[in-house]
């Protein structure tokens, strides 16, 4: 029996999934290589053993290949048969992966991927939660850049709050600072939902966490932001940002349907998240023109090749050139308020390869009695933050990414932007003086 079966390694993240346990899997760790094509899988496997800088006696290599493996049931129940725990970079989702979750679900099998499709998702619950449930499995998507940063400051941050004042938190600022592109799987999964599912994109608590809707209906901060605004607090201008309409959803169901932060008053909860624009408002409103841009155009950026096309991506170089800040601030009612950041080398690439590599490792490597999910019968289709918590806090920033609570908020990139600092706090006293 195998304890991990990477699915999709021959795609361009799932090679860096493959290259990154090989040096850093625990020493005896069994695991293989999974998908279509067998000749490709075996080249990975010598691509990765010949990887530079891989020392003697470190990390694990893949023990055999599972060649001849689509996305039919028959393959699903095939790899989902000989292993603890299943990780997927095979998307869209919704097409490559789906036989391959309603396998692990049904079987006892745990499963993390990389996904990014929040409908896809809601279907999984809906279909499979109560499965896995049953069988022990336990389910995990959403474990790349999106959205374990956000779900994981989050909770972050409330335990901050928790800790340091004893008040519930009522909402939490999520504000992302990345260089670097997007991948082509996600560009093209944004693509694939918007064509596919359009209205259910909209839909802020599509994955649940609406427990305070019976006190008056989604809010005006429930919305995906449109437009650039300043904000007085940070003393930066922000952005919509466009991986927002996953994470958030995924943010929601953690704190309102699984009860997975620390001290939320779950019936006032609001979470909002946008993108930090470190050269003032001319930049933060042509970022926010970007983030709109149609489907069609999106598409025909792809193809002229002005976007990153799936299965490709960036060089080495490129990627080493990227970074990421992901920053939280949770708020009590009483104004009290905690922060943390978390951050990391190339978002897109790199560190989604790694957040996913050691979500699977905390279901392979440590104590199940450990996680977080045991407190919620140890199974089910649960958000990164029910799931591994605080286990994969301490897994990431052991390989390398950096958590700074307290984060200074005058350490952002970019300056303050002086003329509108001195609008916002105009505009405060105005209101002040109005009520």
């Amino acid at each position: 029996m195998l304890d991990l079966v990477v699915y999709g390694a021959t795609g361009f993240t799932g090679r860096l999934v493959a290259a990154y346990l090989r040096r850093s899997a625990p020493s005896g760790l069994r695991w293989a290589l999974a998908g279509r094509d067998a000749a490709r899988l075996e080249a990975v496997a010598a691509e990765i053993e010949a990887q530079p800088g891989l020392a003697a006696g470190v990390g694990a290599a893949p023990v055999s290949v599972l060649g001849g493996c689509d996305a039919d049931e028959a393959s699903a129940a095939r790899i989902a048969g000989e292993t603890r725990a299943v990780l997927s970079t095979a998307g869209p989702f919704s097409k490559y992966s789906d036989a391959l979750v309603g396998a692990c679900a049904a079987g006892g099998v745990s499963y993390v991927d990389i996904n990014g499709e929040i409908p896809w998702v809601a279907r999984v619950i809906e279909r499979h939660d109560e499965a896995a449930r049953a069988s022990g499995a336990l389910i995990v998507p959403n474990c790349g850049f999106d959205s374990v940063p956000s779900d994981l400051c989050a909770l972050r941050a409330t335990r901050l709050l928790a800790d340091g004042t004893g008040s519930a938190c009522v909402s939490v600022q999520g504000v992302m600072h990345m260089t670097g592109a997007m991948s082509g799987g996600t560009i093209e999964t944004g693509l694939e939902m918007e064509r596919l599912y359009p209205g259910e994109l909209r839909q802020p608590f599509r994955l649940g966490g609406a427990s305070r809707l019976a006190r008056g209906g989604e809010g005006p901060s429930d919305a995906d932001p449109s437009e650039e605004r300043y904000d007085g607090t940070l003393r930066r201008w922000l952005a919509p940002f466009g991986m927002a309409r996953i994470n958030t959803r995924v943010v929601r169901r953690s704190a309102g349907e699984l009860d997975a932060y620390v001290n939320v008053d779950a019936s006032r909860f609001r979470y909002r998240e946008e993108q930090l624009s470190p050269a003032g408002g001319r930049a933060a409103a042509k970022m926010a023109k970007n983030a709109a841009i149609p489907p069609e155009k999106l598409r025909a950026l792809v193809e002229a090749g002005r976007l990153p096309k799936p299965g490709g991506g960036p060089s080495a170089e490129k990627r080493a050139a990227s970074a990421f800040t992901a920053l939280a601030l949770a708020r009590a009612a009483d104004g009290s308020a905690a922060a943390c950041g978390l951050s990391g080398g190339d978002p897109g690439y790199d560190e989604t390869a790694k957040m996913v590599a050691e979500a699977a490792l905390c279901l392979v490597a440590e104590e199940r009695a450990e996680l977080p999910a045991a407190a919620r019968g140890g199974s089910g289709v649960l958000t990164p933050a029910a799931a591994l918590g605080g286990v994969l806090e301490r897994r990431l920033g052991g390989a390398g990414l950096v958590w700074e609570d307290g984060y200074p908020l005058g350490s952002l990139p970019g300056a303050p932007d002086e003329e509108a600092e001195a609008a916002a706090v105009e505009a405060e006293a105005v209101a002040k003086e109005a009520w």
